[in-house]
Protein backbone atom coordinates (compact mmCIF):
# COMPACT_ATOMS: atom_id res chain seq x y z
CA UNK A 1 0.00 0.00 0.00
CA UNK A 2 1.39 3.41 -0.98
CA UNK A 3 1.89 6.15 1.57
CA UNK A 4 -0.94 8.17 -0.01
CA UNK A 5 -3.34 5.23 0.27
CA UNK A 6 -2.36 4.68 3.92
CA UNK A 7 -3.16 8.33 4.66
CA UNK A 8 -6.57 7.99 3.00
CA UNK A 9 -7.24 4.77 4.90
CA UNK A 10 -6.41 6.46 8.19
CA UNK A 11 -8.51 9.49 7.29
CA UNK A 12 -11.43 7.21 6.41
CA UNK A 13 -11.13 5.48 9.80
CA UNK A 14 -11.26 8.78 11.68
CA UNK A 15 -14.06 10.19 9.54
CA UNK A 16 -16.20 7.07 9.76
CA UNK A 17 -15.78 6.92 13.53
CA UNK A 18 -16.72 10.56 13.85
CA UNK A 19 -19.77 10.25 11.61
CA UNK A 20 -21.07 6.87 12.69
CA UNK A 21 -23.09 8.26 15.56
CA UNK A 22 -20.82 6.65 18.12
CA UNK A 23 -19.86 8.94 20.98
CA UNK A 24 -17.51 7.93 23.72
CA UNK A 25 -18.94 8.30 27.21
CA UNK A 26 -16.72 10.38 29.42
CA UNK A 27 -15.55 9.04 32.74
CA UNK A 28 -17.52 11.61 34.69
CA UNK A 29 -20.72 10.40 33.01
CA UNK A 30 -20.26 6.64 33.36
CA UNK A 31 -19.42 4.15 36.09
CA UNK A 32 -15.77 3.20 36.38
CA UNK A 33 -16.53 -0.46 37.02
CA UNK A 34 -19.25 -2.41 35.31
CA UNK A 35 -20.76 -5.87 35.47
CA UNK A 36 -22.30 -7.72 32.60
CA UNK A 37 -26.00 -7.74 32.00
CA UNK A 38 -25.70 -11.28 30.70
CA UNK A 39 -23.43 -14.27 30.22
CA UNK A 40 -22.86 -15.89 26.82
CA UNK A 41 -24.93 -19.04 26.31
CA UNK A 42 -25.80 -21.27 23.41
CA UNK A 43 -28.22 -18.56 22.22
CA UNK A 44 -25.45 -15.95 22.41
CA UNK A 45 -27.09 -13.55 24.82
CA UNK A 46 -25.40 -10.16 24.30
CA UNK A 47 -22.82 -9.13 26.89
CA UNK A 48 -22.79 -5.58 28.18
CA UNK A 49 -19.38 -3.93 28.27
CA UNK A 50 -18.97 -0.58 29.99
CA UNK A 51 -17.65 2.07 27.58
CA UNK A 52 -15.53 3.57 30.36
CA UNK A 53 -13.67 1.68 33.07
CA UNK A 54 -13.16 -1.96 33.95
CA UNK A 55 -15.92 -4.35 32.89
CA UNK A 56 -16.22 -7.88 34.29
CA UNK A 57 -18.78 -9.53 32.00
CA UNK A 58 -19.07 -12.62 34.22
CA UNK A 59 -18.99 -12.85 38.03
CA UNK A 60 -15.50 -12.88 39.50
CA UNK A 61 -14.11 -16.42 39.66
CA UNK A 62 -11.40 -16.95 42.32
CA UNK A 63 -8.60 -19.14 41.04
CA UNK A 64 -8.94 -17.96 37.44
CA UNK A 65 -6.33 -15.60 35.99
CA UNK A 66 -7.76 -12.22 34.92
CA UNK A 67 -7.16 -11.28 31.29
CA UNK A 68 -7.78 -7.57 30.72
CA UNK A 69 -8.34 -6.51 27.11
CA UNK A 70 -7.73 -2.85 26.19
CA UNK A 71 -9.11 -1.51 22.92
CA UNK A 72 -7.45 0.91 20.51
CA UNK A 73 -8.32 4.32 19.16
CA UNK A 74 -11.98 5.18 18.67
CA UNK A 75 -13.31 1.63 18.82
CA UNK A 76 -14.53 0.65 22.29
CA UNK A 77 -14.45 -2.52 24.41
CA UNK A 78 -17.31 -4.16 22.51
CA UNK A 79 -14.73 -4.99 19.82
CA UNK A 80 -13.49 -7.82 22.08
CA UNK A 81 -16.84 -9.66 22.29
CA UNK A 82 -16.21 -12.13 19.42
CA UNK A 83 -12.69 -12.90 20.64
CA UNK A 84 -13.88 -13.45 24.20
CA UNK A 85 -16.57 -15.85 22.99
CA UNK A 86 -13.96 -17.76 21.00
CA UNK A 87 -11.50 -17.98 23.90
CA UNK A 88 -14.21 -18.93 26.40
CA UNK A 89 -15.34 -21.75 24.14
CA UNK A 90 -11.94 -23.41 24.57
CA UNK A 91 -12.12 -25.63 27.69
CA UNK A 92 -8.36 -25.36 28.25
CA UNK A 93 -8.70 -21.57 28.55
CA UNK A 94 -12.14 -21.31 30.15
CA UNK A 95 -10.98 -23.40 33.10
CA UNK A 96 -8.01 -21.13 33.83
CA UNK A 97 -8.92 -17.58 32.74
CA UNK A 98 -11.60 -14.93 33.17
CA UNK A 99 -11.87 -12.17 30.60
CA UNK A 100 -12.38 -8.50 31.43
CA UNK A 101 -12.28 -5.33 29.33
CA UNK A 102 -11.10 -1.80 30.01
CA UNK A 103 -12.73 1.11 28.20
CA UNK A 104 -11.56 4.70 27.98
CA UNK A 105 -12.12 7.86 25.92
CA UNK A 106 -9.38 7.27 23.41
CA UNK A 107 -8.75 10.94 22.67
CA UNK A 108 -7.70 11.59 26.28
CA UNK A 109 -3.97 12.01 27.08
CA UNK A 110 -2.17 8.67 27.24
CA UNK A 111 -0.79 9.15 30.78
CA UNK A 112 -4.27 10.03 32.04
CA UNK A 113 -5.92 6.96 30.47
CA UNK A 114 -3.13 4.74 31.81
CA UNK A 115 -3.61 6.30 35.26
CA UNK A 116 -7.26 5.30 35.12
CA UNK A 117 -6.33 1.78 34.01
CA UNK A 118 -3.90 1.32 36.92
CA UNK A 119 -6.49 2.68 39.36
CA UNK A 120 -9.14 0.34 37.94
CA UNK A 121 -6.87 -2.66 38.48
CA UNK A 122 -6.16 -1.53 42.02
CA UNK A 123 -9.85 -1.11 42.78
CA UNK A 124 -10.59 -4.54 41.31
CA UNK A 125 -8.02 -6.07 43.64
CA UNK A 126 -9.57 -4.33 46.64
CA UNK A 127 -13.05 -5.41 45.61
CA UNK A 128 -12.44 -9.02 44.57
CA UNK A 129 -9.37 -10.06 46.59
CA UNK A 130 -8.83 -7.57 49.44
CA UNK A 131 -6.79 -10.05 51.50
CA UNK A 132 -4.57 -10.84 48.51
CA UNK A 133 -5.14 -14.56 48.95
CA UNK A 134 -5.85 -15.45 45.32
CA UNK A 135 -2.54 -16.29 43.57
CA UNK A 136 -4.29 -16.20 40.19
CA UNK A 137 -4.74 -12.46 40.58
CA UNK A 138 -0.96 -12.10 40.63
CA UNK A 139 -0.68 -13.66 37.18
CA UNK A 140 -2.77 -11.05 35.36
CA UNK A 141 -2.54 -10.78 31.57
CA UNK A 142 -2.97 -7.46 29.74
CA UNK A 143 -3.80 -7.57 26.02
CA UNK A 144 -3.81 -4.29 24.13
CA UNK A 145 -4.78 -3.66 20.52
CA UNK A 146 -3.18 -0.71 18.74
CA UNK A 147 -3.12 2.26 21.16
CA UNK A 148 -4.45 -0.06 23.87
CA UNK A 149 -1.06 -1.73 23.85
CA UNK A 150 0.53 1.57 24.86
CA UNK A 151 -1.78 1.76 27.88
CA UNK A 152 -1.04 -1.87 28.74
CA UNK A 153 2.69 -1.16 28.79
CA UNK A 154 2.12 1.97 30.90
CA UNK A 155 0.49 -0.29 33.50
CA UNK A 156 3.44 -2.69 33.54
CA UNK A 157 6.46 -0.37 33.92
CA UNK A 158 7.92 1.95 36.55
CA UNK A 159 8.00 5.47 35.16
CA UNK A 160 10.82 6.94 37.21
CA UNK A 161 10.77 10.67 36.47
CA UNK A 162 10.78 10.33 32.68
CA UNK A 163 7.24 11.60 32.07
CA UNK A 164 7.39 14.15 34.87
CA UNK A 165 10.49 15.68 33.25
CA UNK A 166 8.50 16.28 30.10
CA UNK A 167 6.30 18.62 32.14
CA UNK A 168 8.67 20.13 34.73
CA UNK A 169 12.28 20.37 35.90
CA UNK A 170 11.12 20.88 39.49
CA UNK A 171 10.66 17.89 41.83
CA UNK A 172 7.13 16.44 41.94
CA UNK A 173 6.86 17.04 45.69
CA UNK A 174 7.07 20.80 45.09
CA UNK A 175 3.87 20.78 43.05
CA UNK A 176 1.14 22.80 44.78
CA UNK A 177 -2.57 22.89 44.09
CA UNK A 178 -5.85 21.38 45.16
CA UNK A 179 -5.22 17.87 46.57
CA UNK A 180 -7.17 16.11 43.86
CA UNK A 181 -5.42 18.03 41.09
CA UNK A 182 -1.94 17.38 42.49
CA UNK A 183 -2.69 13.69 43.04
CA UNK A 184 -3.94 13.36 39.46
CA UNK A 185 -0.82 15.03 38.04
CA UNK A 186 1.61 12.98 40.10
CA UNK A 187 -0.31 9.74 39.58
CA UNK A 188 -0.39 10.24 35.81
CA UNK A 189 3.28 11.15 35.43
CA UNK A 190 5.06 9.26 38.25
CA UNK A 191 3.94 5.70 38.89
CA UNK A 192 4.88 2.12 39.66
CA UNK A 193 4.09 -1.00 37.65
CA UNK A 194 0.99 -2.82 38.80
CA UNK A 195 2.35 -5.83 40.71
CA UNK A 196 -0.44 -8.14 39.52
CA UNK A 197 0.66 -8.03 35.88
CA UNK A 198 2.77 -10.95 34.65
CA UNK A 199 2.11 -10.99 30.89
CA UNK A 200 1.54 -8.19 28.36
CA UNK A 201 0.50 -8.83 24.75
CA UNK A 202 0.77 -6.12 22.10
CA UNK A 203 -1.42 -6.51 19.01
CA UNK A 204 -0.68 -4.08 16.16
CA UNK A 205 0.70 -1.59 18.67
CA UNK A 206 2.51 1.49 17.28
CA UNK A 207 5.27 1.85 19.88
CA UNK A 208 6.96 4.50 17.74
CA UNK A 209 3.74 6.22 16.70
CA UNK A 210 2.72 7.05 13.18
CA UNK A 211 4.93 8.21 10.33
CA UNK A 212 5.80 11.72 9.12
CA UNK A 213 3.44 11.32 6.14
CA UNK A 214 0.45 11.05 8.51
CA UNK A 215 0.52 14.73 9.47
CA UNK A 216 -2.68 15.32 7.49
CA UNK A 217 -4.51 12.73 9.57
CA UNK A 218 -3.16 14.28 12.75
CA UNK A 219 -4.41 17.72 11.74
CA UNK A 220 -7.88 16.34 10.91
CA UNK A 221 -8.17 14.17 14.01
CA UNK A 222 -7.13 16.90 16.44
CA UNK A 223 -10.19 18.86 15.36
CA UNK A 224 -12.44 16.00 16.43
CA UNK A 225 -11.18 15.33 19.95
CA UNK A 226 -10.36 17.36 23.02
CA UNK A 227 -9.46 16.47 26.62
CA UNK A 228 -12.44 16.18 29.02
CA UNK A 229 -13.51 19.36 30.78
CA UNK A 230 -12.67 18.17 34.34
CA UNK A 231 -9.13 17.34 33.24
CA UNK A 232 -8.75 20.67 31.46
CA UNK A 233 -9.98 22.53 34.53
CA UNK A 234 -7.53 20.66 36.78
CA UNK A 235 -4.73 21.46 34.34
CA UNK A 236 -5.52 25.18 34.34
CA UNK A 237 -5.81 25.27 38.14
CA UNK A 238 -2.35 23.71 38.47
CA UNK A 239 -0.86 26.14 35.96
CA UNK A 240 -2.33 29.03 37.96
CA UNK A 241 -1.31 27.66 41.39
CA UNK A 242 2.38 27.20 40.61
CA UNK A 243 5.11 29.70 39.74
CA UNK A 244 5.45 30.60 36.04
CA UNK A 245 8.72 28.70 35.75
CA UNK A 246 7.50 25.51 37.48
CA UNK A 247 6.21 23.90 34.30
CA UNK A 248 8.10 23.77 31.04
CA UNK A 249 6.92 26.10 28.25
CA UNK A 250 5.83 23.12 26.13
CA UNK A 251 3.57 21.91 28.95
CA UNK A 252 2.12 25.38 29.50
CA UNK A 253 1.09 25.58 25.85
CA UNK A 254 -1.83 23.25 26.48
CA UNK A 255 -2.90 19.74 27.35
CA UNK A 256 -2.05 17.23 24.65
CA UNK A 257 -4.49 14.62 23.38
CA UNK A 258 -3.59 11.02 22.61
CA UNK A 259 -3.42 11.96 18.93
CA UNK A 260 -0.64 14.46 19.69
CA UNK A 261 1.17 11.84 21.76
CA UNK A 262 0.92 9.16 19.06
CA UNK A 263 2.86 11.17 16.48
CA UNK A 264 6.06 9.70 15.09
CA UNK A 265 8.11 12.37 16.93
CA UNK A 266 6.26 12.06 20.26
CA UNK A 267 8.44 12.62 23.36
CA UNK A 268 5.96 10.53 25.36
CA UNK A 269 6.44 7.48 23.14
CA UNK A 270 10.20 8.02 23.06
CA UNK A 271 10.36 7.88 26.86
CA UNK A 272 8.04 4.86 27.03
CA UNK A 273 10.11 3.04 24.44
CA UNK A 274 13.12 3.25 26.78
CA UNK A 275 11.23 1.73 29.73
CA UNK A 276 11.31 -1.98 30.49
CA UNK A 277 8.95 -3.91 32.75
CA UNK A 278 10.20 -5.87 35.78
CA UNK A 279 11.88 -9.20 34.96
CA UNK A 280 8.77 -11.02 36.22
CA UNK A 281 6.75 -9.65 33.26
CA UNK A 282 6.80 -11.33 29.84
CA UNK A 283 5.95 -9.19 26.81
CA UNK A 284 4.74 -10.60 23.48
CA UNK A 285 4.14 -8.87 20.14
CA UNK A 286 1.61 -9.92 17.52
CA UNK A 287 2.26 -7.84 14.41
CA UNK A 288 -0.11 -8.04 11.43
CA UNK A 289 1.38 -7.51 7.98
CA UNK A 290 -0.94 -6.91 5.05
CA UNK A 291 1.34 -5.11 2.60
CA UNK A 292 4.97 -5.60 1.70
CA UNK A 293 7.57 -7.88 3.28
CA UNK A 294 6.90 -9.74 6.52
CA UNK A 295 9.27 -7.51 8.44
CA UNK A 296 10.89 -4.09 7.89
CA UNK A 297 9.07 -2.32 5.07
CA UNK A 298 5.79 -4.13 5.70
CA UNK A 299 2.63 -2.67 7.22
CA UNK A 300 -0.87 -3.63 8.27
CA UNK A 301 -2.57 -0.91 6.27
CA UNK A 302 -2.25 1.59 9.13
CA UNK A 303 0.86 0.78 11.18
CA UNK A 304 4.31 -0.13 9.88
CA UNK A 305 6.30 -3.09 11.15
CA UNK A 306 9.11 -0.85 12.41
CA UNK A 307 6.69 1.00 14.68
CA UNK A 308 5.19 -2.22 16.07
CA UNK A 309 8.51 -4.03 16.59
CA UNK A 310 10.23 -4.23 19.99
CA UNK A 311 13.64 -5.80 20.50
CA UNK A 312 13.20 -7.11 24.02
CA UNK A 313 9.95 -9.10 23.86
CA UNK A 314 9.67 -12.78 24.79
CA UNK A 315 8.16 -13.50 21.38
CA UNK A 316 7.20 -11.75 18.16
CA UNK A 317 4.65 -13.27 15.80
CA UNK A 318 3.81 -11.88 12.37
CA UNK A 319 0.31 -12.71 11.16
CA UNK A 320 -1.03 -12.25 7.61
CA UNK A 321 -3.78 -9.75 8.38
CA UNK A 322 -4.70 -6.09 8.47
CA UNK A 323 -4.66 -3.76 11.45
CA UNK A 324 -7.98 -5.01 12.87
CA UNK A 325 -6.72 -8.55 13.25
CA UNK A 326 -7.97 -9.65 16.68
CA UNK A 327 -10.36 -12.21 15.18
CA UNK A 328 -7.98 -13.65 12.57
CA UNK A 329 -7.27 -17.37 13.05
CA UNK A 330 -3.53 -16.74 13.32
CA UNK A 331 -4.00 -14.09 16.01
CA UNK A 332 -6.40 -16.28 17.99
CA UNK A 333 -4.03 -19.24 17.76
CA UNK A 334 -1.10 -17.19 18.99
CA UNK A 335 -3.12 -15.70 21.84
CA UNK A 336 -4.16 -19.18 22.88
CA UNK A 337 -0.53 -20.32 22.97
CA UNK A 338 0.52 -17.27 25.00
CA UNK A 339 -2.29 -17.83 27.50
CA UNK A 340 -1.48 -21.51 27.89
CA UNK A 341 2.12 -20.51 28.62
CA UNK A 342 0.96 -17.82 31.07
CA UNK A 343 -1.08 -20.41 33.00
CA UNK A 344 1.82 -22.86 33.31
CA UNK A 345 3.53 -23.11 36.72
CA UNK A 346 6.59 -20.91 37.11
CA UNK A 347 9.69 -21.58 39.22
CA UNK A 348 8.82 -18.76 41.62
CA UNK A 349 5.56 -20.52 42.51
CA UNK A 350 7.27 -23.25 44.50
CA UNK A 351 6.19 -23.78 48.11
CA UNK A 352 7.31 -21.04 50.44
CA UNK A 353 7.42 -18.31 47.80
CA UNK A 354 5.64 -15.03 48.59
CA UNK A 355 5.18 -12.19 46.13
CA UNK A 356 6.88 -9.02 47.35
CA UNK A 357 4.53 -6.09 46.82
CA UNK A 358 5.88 -2.54 47.26
CA UNK A 359 3.99 -0.76 50.08
CA UNK A 360 3.03 2.15 47.84
CA UNK A 361 0.98 -0.04 45.52
CA UNK A 362 -0.89 -2.08 48.12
Amino acid sequence: MSRRMRIWALAWLVASAACSGFTETRGEDAPTTGHAAGVPTATRVPIRYESIGLSTPSPYAPGKIPVVLVHGFWIGPQMWAPLIRTLESDPALASKFQFWTFGYASGDPLPYSAYRLRNALEEARKRFDPERRDPAFDRMVLIGHSMGGILAKLAAVDSGDRFWRLASDSPPDRLVGEPGDAELARGSLVFRARPEVRTVVFIATPHRGGTPDQRLLHDVATRLVRPPDPLLKAYHRLIAANPPDFFKPTFRLGLLTSIDQMRWDSPTLAELLALRPPPTVAMHSIIPIKNGPRGPGGDDGLIGYLSAHLDDVASETIVPAGHFCVESPETVARLRAILIEAAAPRPVEQAGFQLAVPPDVR
